[in-house]
């Protein structure tokens, strides 16, 4: 009875069963190496909160808002009255922001995230206060209690006070917390005993806001008629949120963009009170633009392991093949080493994407790994040909793979019609193969035939 190695050698089908199994195996490391690339990027997620936080978080800008309080009168089911101060937002009937966004790099360790230093100029106009058309009693009004209020994500990020700059003077602003509900927190800048006086006529005012963020940075169209334009030196702007700019440039130095929003499209009334839920929705309203970052040498990094077992199957083939038509010998132990040679193109990748660059890295990576296989395939097939065609297939799978990671959009379709591409040449190649012929020649040979052998 024949042993297991010599079935092992003489037997087309149990070699392939053999090979298909030293697949299944070669998984195990190419999971490890896609463990590893998970939690570098956890470790990048955790460096970007942490700059995200001691800098400042993406950024919304809401308002600004005027702040009436007033004296409502209830009547309770026994026909009580009983009288509660409330308060009526109202937004102004013109709004035009003019904001700069000046965006840098900043590292932890090897980590870089987008963050940016942003100017933000405030100009419009109250309408004129009418008591009567607000269904409230004039001298309920708390006049001297009147404030403006601008919400904004993440105050901690405001650089300089602003001021509520109106006609004859400057206010400052001061923390708020959450006053209006449904908004982000707010700052506020009382109007004083002069409120009655001012909002008699329409109010005109200026505020400039000075406040870092990073990612992005959206706003809320709160005029009746809303204009907002950014100008920012980050090359790669991604518009977003409820509205897109009408215009818009982008180039290698920066981008421009304007919106022009009327209040007809938006969810937000132009006037509501405090236990009204007008403003849960406001938020959906927000448009702006996010700081885009191409994608990440760890997104990259995953995306191109999910190609690794292609690698170890095309390259596994290869040599299968050698074995069929040119009647060489190869123990599994070969194509194992070829599959961890393969498998440590990707642990390369990660480890050196991280220091040199996704580009660099992966031309460093083919270099080390190609060589690697290119070697060894020279001594295990002892033909500098055969080793040449090894180290051909693995180009093109480097070079497909490369253009692959880069097309983004069309990755699937690219990857899907490799693969098909792939498979198709391995069927026309072993298209006149008869396998079981080839078995039975292979065990009527005498150990004395003449044949090209390359064993361990």
């Amino acid at each position: 009875m024949q042993s297991l190695a010599s079935r092992l050698r003489q037997s087309a089908s149990i070699k392939a069963f053999t090979i298909g199994f030293l697949i299944l195996i070669l998984l195990i490391p190419l999971q490890m190496v896609r463990g590893t690339i998970d939690d570098r990027s956890q470790i990048h997620e955790t460096a970007r909160m942490d700059i995200q936080r001691t800098w400042g978080h993406s950024q919304m800008i809401a308002g600004p808002v005027l702040v009436l309080p007033y004296d409502a009168i209830h009547t309770n089911d026994r026909g009580d009255l009983s009288t509660r101060t409330t308060e009526v937002y109202i937004l102004p009937d013109a709004l035009q922001i003019d904001s700069s966004i000046d965006s840098e790099i900043r590292y932890r360790g090897i980590h870089e995230v987008p963050v940016y230093s942003a100017t933000a100029s405030l100009k419009g106009r109250f309408a004129s206060v009418d008591a009567a058309e607000l269904g409230i009693d004039s001298n309920r009004i708390h006049w001297a209690d009147a404030f403006v209020a601008i919400g904004i994500s993440d105050g901690r990020a405001i650089t300089e006070t602003p001021s509520l700059s109106l006609e004859d003077r400057s206010i400052p602003f001061a923390p708020g917390g959450q006053l209006i509900d449904g908004l982000p927190p707010q700052i506020q800048a009382p109007l004083g005993a002069g409120a009655a006086s001012d909002l008699s006529t329409p109010l005109s005012f200026e505020i400039e806001l000075k406040f870092n963020g990073s990612e992005s940075l959206y706003f809320l169209p709160f005029g009746d008629s809303t204009q907002v334009s950014v100008t920012s030196t980050w090359p790669s702007p991604s518009f977003a949120g409820r509205y897109l700019p009408h215009t818009r440039e982008v180039a290698d130095s920066g981008f421009t963009a304007d919106w022009s929003v009327p209040s007809i499209g938006r969810t937000l009334p132009s006037r509501w009170t405090k236990h009204s839920t007008a403003a849960a929705s406001a938020t959906s309203s927000a448009f702006g633009v996010d700081l885009y970052m191409p994608i990440g040498i760890y997104r990259l990094t995953l995306r191109a392991v999910k190609y690794g077992a292609l690698f170890v199957v095309l390259t596994f083939v290869s040599y299968f093949l050698f074995e069929t038509v040119a009647g060489l010998r190869l123990h599994p132990l070969q194509y194992l080493m070829v599959g961890l040679a393969n498998t440590m193109f990707f642990l390369l990748l990660i480890s050196l994407a991280e220091h040199i660059g996704f580009g660099w890295a992966y031309v460093v990576s083919t270099v080390g790994s190609s060589a690697l296989v290119v070697g060894y395939s020279h001594a295990i097939l002892g033909n500098r040909g055969r080793a040449g065609i090894v180290g051909g297939v693995l180009l093109f799978l480097y070079g497909f793979l490369y253009m692959t990671l880069q097309a983004e959009t069309y990755a699937l379709l690219a990857g899907a019609i490799g693969l098909w591409a792939t498979l198709a040449t391995i069927m026309f190649l072993t298209r006149r193969i008869d396998w079981y012929a080839m078995s039975e020649a292979t065990s009527q040979r005498r150990p004395n035939d003449k044949q090209e052998t390359l064993d361990i």
